[in-house]
């Protein structure tokens, strides 16, 4: 497959949408052909944040007391890429211990439970209220309608419902831990509220990035400006039609570096299988809370 074609498969397989006949071709293609494992890791660069310090966290060897460490210098590509081929040939395992507290604050989120009824069209100009593709809130819930394209990118394709908020950091600033990590999490509440074993399955996101700089002017150029981010996190869940299971919870995380301003908070639904309606498909109790812990003691185990 060429290379257009298996960006889009990997995006499918991360997604958990490919067959099993499927997921063998893309494995063994990953599995023999070095450059499409080089392609992979480099789109995972992007997509996953691996420059945030969790990452080089997991990378950081130390060699003797009163916490001073080596670093071992590999690119960025490189760490993604020996990820990528660990796959299929582990050879390191990655150790951390618990950290012995952790400390809770919540974060306002404006309206995160949607029970006022302001939704703006567009990616949003300014902090403090959702905007994004067609989406309308009812009896207290996001409800999502119809995928749109970025005005950033008008000739990119519409495959998912986005809807965003724009949440100055700024006042967190004094909450950070000076001696640990701290990190921020997203979760919000996703139905898929279609009849069971409904087709085309849906993905639902959750999404985070953190940005430095004016958020009001980041309209001009997302998604672009996404490989940007000074970390991210994402956490998404595939459904066909409601199950036993119910709501789904989904929690991204990422670790909030001393320079963040502001974050972008997305949450989206995808159909798998385009043109497709979004109908009985929602988002409620959306929340954002920063978690501070000491810092993670990670040590490198050879097997």
């Amino acid at each position: 497959m060429n290379d257009t074609d298996f960006l889009a498969q990997a995006m499918r397989y991360q997604d958990g949408v490919l067959t099993p006949d499927e997921v063998i071709a893309f494995e063994t293609a990953l599995r023999d052909d070095p450059a499409k494992r080089q392609l992979f890791a480099d789109t995972q660069v992007r997509s996953m944040a691996l420059h945030d310090r969790f990452r080089q966290e997991a990378f950081r060897v130390e060699t003797a007391p009163r916490r001073k460490v080596t670093w071992i210098t590999r690119p960025i590509t490189a760490m993604a890429a020996g990820l990528v081929i660990g796959l299929f040939s582990a050879s390191i395992v990655w150790a951390i211990s618990s950290p012995k507290a952790t400390t809770e604050r919540l974060f306002s989120l404006l309206n995160g439970s949607f029970d006022e009824n302001r939704l703006e069209r567009g990616f949003p100009h300014q902090t403090g209220f959702w905007s994004g593709d067609e989406a309308a809130i009812r009896d207290g819930q996001l409800r999502f309608i119809a995928p749109g394209s970025d005005s950033g990118d008008p000739t990119g394709r519409a495959i998912s419902c986005d809807v965003f908020q724009l949440v100055d950091l700024r006042p967190l600033r004094h909450a950070l831990s000076p001696d640990g990590d701290s990190v921020l999490e997203l979760s919000a509440d996703f139905r898929d509220g279609r009849a069971p074993n409904t087709k085309p399955s849906v993905s639902f996101f959750g999404q985070l990035y953190l940005f430095s700089g004016d958020p009001g002017s980041l309209h001009q150029t997302w998604p672009q400006s996404i490989p940007e981010a000074l970390a991210s996190g994402s956490a998404q869940v595939t459904t066909l039609g409601s199950d036993a299971k119910g709501v789904r919870t989904l929690t991204a995380k990422c670790l909030i570096p001393a320079q963040a301003d502001f974050a972008v908070i997305q949450i989206a639904a995808r159909p798998n299988l385009r043109p497709a309606k979004l109908d009985g498909l929602s988002a409620d109790n959306v929340r954002l809370t920063l978690k501070t812990q000491p810092a993670l003691p990670v040590r490198i185990v050879q097997r």
